[in-house]
């Protein structure tokens, strides 16, 4: 065969296998490394953190232990060129294989910084003293080979700590308060932490509220005066408040007037400036009062109201 057909029909063979390859499905296979994939989700109320990631470990592939030369080795000190890709500064992916991901339900404090709702490329710059965290807008690339600094959603700092040895890279959320949390990059004998707090919190269960209370939930009064009880032991929204608890009263398909709705309209009255009609709305739940011991609780309602 001569050298020109022979060029031809290996031209065409290639030109196959790139058809084929890029609309053949990929297959189920083992993860590169076997890092296998981890996932952790942490709710602060109605707020949900999830971070997605390979979780590589101490030993390499072929069994060595490298404890003790993680960092400053494998997770590089600053910026580096991995050689593939087209980042040259390159940050730590966080992780192994695909973009390490933290996903944010709805918008929230990095360390004290603001940012919005949404998933991002999660990296790392790793210092001996500080580590910068780096929420890239690229949320879908392989590792670090691909990032770029222009599409940086937000960076923040955050000191090392070390830790008890952990074989397994994981993430974690080791302080879990109403309105904040602490994830924390565990490897080997150190630990980053950073704290995601929502300063919004209230708002954010008011506007669930608000929505639930235009669906199905707002066939019961006792939804409405959950809502409205809500408002009142934490001080906010009590205007609205005060409508719901209203709604949940005087409303004749509700059904919802009683000792106990009529006792949160009046404290609700009385905190809007309304003391006339919150001591009516009071006399009236004494009324429906069934025993000694309701009539008790009442009455000091009222007395706290004079």
């Amino acid at each position: 065969m001569q050298k020109a057909q022979r060029f031809g029909l290996l031209l065409i063979a290639a030109l196959f296998l790139v058809a084929t390859s890029a609309t053949a499905q990929s297959l189920t296979t083992p993860p590169s490394g076997d890092n296998q994939k981890a996932s952790v989700t942490q709710h602060i109320g109605p707020v949900t953190v999830t971070i997605n990631y390979s979780s590589p470990d101490v030993s390499a592939p072929d069994g060595t232990d490298r404890r003790g030369k993680i960092y400053g080795g494998l997770v590089h000190w600053g910026y580096k060129d991995e050689g593939f890709g087209t980042c040259e500064k390159c940050p730590w992916r966080a992780g192994a294989n695909e973009n390490t991901t933290i996903t944010f339900s709805h918008d929230v404090e990095v360390q004290g910084k603001a940012i919005a709702a949404g998933t991002y490329g999660l990296h790392m710059m790793a210092g001996e003293d500080e580590w910068t965290i780096i929420f890239s807008n690229n949320s879908t690339s392989w590792g670090s080979y691909f990032y770029e600094e222009s599409e940086d959603a937000l960076r923040v700092t955050a000191k090392p700590e070390k830790a008890e040895y952990r074989h397994w890279l994981t993430f974690d959320f080791h302080d879990r308060q109403p309105d904040h949390t602490s994830v924390r990059m565990w490897w080997e004998d150190l630990a980053v932490p950073f704290t995601i707090s929502v300063p919004n919190l209230q708002d954010i269960y008011l506007d669930a509220m608000r929505a639930e209370l235009r669906g199905a939930a707002g066939f019961h009064w006792a939804n409405w005066i959950q809502a409205a009880r809500y408002c009142l032991q934490n001080e906010v929204n009590l205007e609205e408040a005060e409508a719901w608890a209203a709604q949940a009263v005087n409303t004749p398909f509700l059904q919802g007037k009683n000792i106990n709705s009529l006792a949160v309209l009046a404290q609700l009255q009385n905190a809007n400036g309304k003391k006339d009609e919150a001591m009516k709305t009071a006399n009236e739940a004494l009324e429906m009062a069934p025993n000694d011991r309701a009539k008790q609780g009442i009455q000091q309602l009222i007395d706290s109201m004079k």
